[in-house]
């Protein structure tokens, strides 16, 4: 089991959630680096969590987060998820609560 941080656990966690759609933009252009799903990932009083891009390349390094691209109105965008790995990972984290 790697060793992830709390930040990276918060974020391994809201990805697991049926509901969570994470996306980033992979056009060149005006639409650059836009994000789209970030708007579910706050606290439990409602304050955004920040989001920084290393704690994502982190869990994608660990295999625990994959992505595919997809082309939503023609627009490029990279869609992340879940690996079966990240999934045991987060199902371990439940048990271990």
């Amino acid at each position: 089991m790697p060793k992830l941080t709390n930040e990276q656990i918060r974020l391994l966690i809201w990805l697991s959630y049926r509901e969570t759609h994470f996306e980033i933009c992979r056009e060149i252009g005006c639409s650059y680096r836009k994000v789209n799903g970030l708007h579910s990932y706050i606290s439990k009083d409602g304050v955004p969590y920040k989001f920084d891009m290393r704690t994502l390349v982190k869990l994608v390094n660990e295999n625990l987060v994959t992505s595919e691209f997809i082309y939503p109105f023609g627009v490029k965008h990279e869609h992340y998820f879940l690996t079966e790995a990240g999934q045991v990972y987060v199902l371990m984290l439940a048990i271990a609560r």
